[in-house]
């Protein structure tokens, strides 16, 4: 008995594995590649791969062999979103942050170590920062991150920095000494919000502020992301306070107050 229980939650686990293997970069996948990937046998994956597709989480394409997520993924991902209050209450607030900055807006959660996109508004003169909503990027190198971790624990910080804070890209400016880094949380946490440049794509600048549950605790994020060419030293301030207002009035419609 206890053998078949191991057995099912490490099929689960294989199974959560590989759906998250799927992203807007590799959207596709073949058994073999699926099987390396996991570093298991082809025969497992295959059984994984058929019950998934079954419960309709991943469709195969007859021609080419691989392997997709289903469009019922997405009503999942719907109901994920709609779950946080926030989602309902952010549009207005957040596409004026995007008319008074011309920036792209994100509207962020922190899970873990990563920091996950719930919301995003595109501005007219959008620039492929490659995110979309349910996208994850490391905490440590991200703006959004960056401001909520700034108001955790420090039990939480140094998990997070257990975990690692790797260098993003080769040429990104990501602040990967512990150190460092608890130095930028504190000097976040003083100013309210963190200006972050190149820290994980070269070339992309982003502003973000915290948005306040009524306890106080600060479970999400307001950003604004954009070419460095726009987002720079010289308007950084001005910015900023833009974006920390949107998160103020975000923080205050969460608490039932008036903008």
């Amino acid at each position: 008995m206890v053998s078949n229980e191991k057995s099912s939650v490490s099929s689960m686990v294989n199974a959560l594995k590989l759906l998250n293997l799927f992203t807007m970069d590799e959207p596709e996948w073949i058994l073999t590649d699926l099987a390396d990937e996991l570093n298991v046998g082809v025969s497992t994956v295959y059984r994984l791969t058929n019950t998934l597709m079954h419960e309709g989480f991943i469709v195969r394409d007859p021609l080419t062999k691989t392997f997709r997520l289903a469009s019922s993924i997405l009503e999942l991902g719907h109901y994920v979103i709609t779950s946080f209050d926030i989602c309902d209450i952010s549009p207005p607030i957040l596409e004026k942050l995007v008319q008074d900055t011309g920036e792209t807006v994100h509207l962020s959660i922190l899970e873990g170590n990563k920091s996950i996109y719930l919301q995003m508004f595109e501005c007219s003169n959008y620039v492929n920062v490659r995110t979309h909503v349910g996208k994850k990027h490391p905490a440590h190198c991200t703006s959004t991150g960056q401001v909520i971790l700034a108001y955790q624990s420090e039990a939480e910080i140094d998990r997070v920095i257990t975990q690692g804070l790797p260098l993003y890209s080769p040429k990104s400016a990501t602040i990967t000494d512990p150190m460092k880094f608890k130095e930028r949380l504190a000097l976040i946490k003083k100013q309210g919000y963190t200006y972050n440049r190149d820290e994980m794509n070269v070339g992309v600048s982003a502003i973000a502020a915290p948005v306040k549950s009524p306890s106080g605790k600060v479970e999400f994020a307001v950003s604004i992301a954009g070419p460095s060419s726009r987002i720079n030293a010289n308007n950084a301030p001005t910015l900023s306070k833009l974006v920390v207002k949107a998160a103020e009035c975000l923080s205050k419609k969460l608490k039932g107050g008036a903008q």
